[in-house]
């Protein structure tokens, strides 16, 4: 196992590896640089943690190809499921989704990527290991540790900015998520009344419109609310959306699934109420 000071710069080197691998990935899905990761710096501290954990454990088996592969598919598995369902319990928000994969567990991984992981380990621990770590022990020490001390300093700043954007984005998501339960009741209630008027044969279509009408008001007072906060969206909230698409929040389909709902049973009934 390498020292604390190898150790900080491992982590630094393969963070910033990394967060190079996932620009170039998302380059190649969607043909333009997205910043990923959970942070706003140029580094994704899943792979520092990753490689450390991989090479801590296996750079001694790395003769033996079947137990490196083997190995390294179990160790980086674990570390992606763990840190998504951590990720997802503290922030409520699932932050990579491999659902739609074939044997897939919970989404957070899959056969395929933890395959392709193993590979990836391979070629670290054989390959690229070896020269870093040559690298590593060439660098002067004053430059080492001024690296680690400024990485650390930025990092630590970039966690707690983040980590409190975050924050605030759980915050909206509730507000959004309370318009649109409100916007489901309101639905719902509206539904059961015009069903409850039609088989009783009770009910006009002055009345239905008329209901239609008292609950315009509401439904724009809500639509208000809601497009303030949806659009009241900051620099991390943007690059966040662009970084993980997949964690965007249902709240504004939700909405409008609600009012076409509610929509549609007014016209439904209206029309057909003869």
């Amino acid at each position: 196992m390498p020292d604390i000071y190898s150790g900080l710069l491992f982590f630094m080197i393969y963070a910033f590896f990394g967060w190079c691998l996932e620009v170039v990935y998302q380059a190649l899905e969607h043909g333009r640089f997205i910043n990923r990761g959970f942070l706003n710096g140029p580094y994704c501290p899943i792979y520092g943690f990753g490689v450390i954990l991989v090479t801590g454990a296996l750079e001694p088996l790395k003769g033996n190809l079947i137990i490196l592969f083997a190995g390294s598919v179990i160790l980086t598995s674990a570390l992606e499921l763990v840190t998504g369902f951590i990720l997802e319990k503290i922030f409520n928000m699932h932050w990579w989704d491999y659902s739609k994969e074939h044997f897939n567990l919970g989404g957070y991984i899959c056969l395929k990527f933890s395959l392709l992981w193993g590979v990836a380990c391979i070629v670290t621990v054989r390959l690229i290991h070896p020269a870093v770590e040559s690298f590593v022990a060439a660098l002067p020490h004053f430059v080492g540790m001024t690296a680690i001390v400024v990485f650390l300093i930025g990092f630590t700043s970039d966690m707690i900015v983040s980590v409190t954007a975050i924050i605030h984005i759980k915050q909206r998501i509730t507000l959004l998520n309370d318009i649109s339960s409100e916007m489901r009741k309101i639905s719902d209630k509206t539904g059961e009344r015009i069903f409850d008027a039609v088989e009783t044969a009770k009910s006009h279509k002055d009345d239905l419109d008329e209901l239609s009408a008292s609950q315009k008001a509401r439904f724009n007072e809500l639509k208000a609310k809601y497009k303030a906060a949806y659009e009241k969206k900051g620099y991390y909230m943007k690059r966040i959306e662009k970084a993980f698409p997949k964690l965007h929040f249902d709240a504004d389909n939700s909405f409008r699934r609600q009012l076409s709902k509610l929509k549609e049973e007014l016209n439904y009934h209206i029309n057909n109420k003869h």
